[in-house]
């Protein structure tokens, strides 16, 4: 028996400029139809040896199912600040506790200002050995993945197209100096 995805369309989220200030409200639902720019989360895990943690979106996802993606990510609610939407996501997606310390910042970048799905992302990693216990809503399951064998994921079209845009942008880079 499968869990039930819960409602998110009501959810509501900052609407931002590209410099980040908040400029309204708008439920989840509204912000993905009407394409408005709000803010996101991504946190790269990788493990002491200096491989990357993906995790495998779920089929029941509605964007992007069933491909790899980066090790956490998820939307910024309305009046939550970004350490603590990622530290959140840490929690529903792996079932892993981390503290703010825990967190270093990688970037922020602006991912598809041309599409109806607009977002401005802030960007952290992590070393973290597991266990991580996914969310089966969320995440079909995670694995732990090479530069070699990230960079064949992407040429294949196995990736996300947020995650294989982060990978060319910073984390080829990241992940050669980590091995």
């Amino acid at each position: 028996m499968s869990t039930p995805r819960p409602d998110t369309s009501l959810e509501l989220l900052d609407l931002v400029d590209v410099s980040g200030r908040v400029i309204g409200r708008a439920t989840r639902e509204r912000v993905h139809r009407e394409g408005l720019l709000h803010r996101a989360v991504h946190l790269v895990v990788w493990n002491p040896d200096g491989r990357i943690l993906l995790q495998k979106r779920s089929e029941s996802k509605a964007c992007c199912p069933g491909l790899w993606d980066t090790s956490v990510g998820g939307h910024v609610g309305a009046g939550e600040e970004g350490p603590e939407a990622v530290l959140r996501e840490c929690r529903e997606e792996l079932g892993i506790q981390l503290a703010p310390g825990d967190l270093e910042p990688l970037d922020r970048h602006l991912f598809d200002a041309d599409t109806l799905d607009p977002e401005l992302v802030d960007s952290w990693e992590t070393v973290h050995p597991g266990p991580f216990v996914p969310d089966p809503v969320e995440v079909e399951r995670v694995g732990w993945f090479t530069p070699e064998e990230v960079e064949s994921l992407v040429r294949r079209g196995e990736a996300t197209p947020h995650f294989a845009l982060q990978w060319e942008m910073d984390l080829r880079t990241r992940s050669s100096s980590r091995l």
